[in-house]
């Protein structure tokens, strides 16, 4: 969830380590990796902005725009619906072209 709304949602070991939406996807790569001698190779591109919006006035549109780094005019205009992706439902516009990324 990511202000009141949800953004992604399906079976927790798929969710967790291959998110589709980019804010779980940058939650996500927050978390330190056990193993040091295990580096992440990928990480999400870095956040648009640190600032975390008004949660008693949120963004029109998807309310993560103001911080994703994939947002197009069409996020900042349109809440997008859960729809189904790879067996799981994510609220993004843009999912299918968000590059892939993994956990471990």
């Amino acid at each position: 969830m990511y202000l009141e709304q949800l953004v992604e949602t399906g079976n927790l070991g798929e969710v967790v380590g291959k998110p589709h939406h980019p804010y779980l996807q940058a939650l996500l790569s927050a978390v330190p990796v056990p193993d040091p001698k295990k580096a992440r190779e990928k990480r999400p591109p870095a956040l648009r902005s640190l600032d975390f919006p008004d949660p008693t006035n949120p963004p029109a549109g998807c309310r993560f725009h103001p911080r994703c780094p994939y947002a197009e005019d069409i996020c900042t205009q349109e809440v997008p619906a859960l729809r189904p992706l790879d067996g799981r439902l994510i609220a993004c516009h843009l999912a299918e072209r968000i590059p892939e990324w993994h956990l471990l």
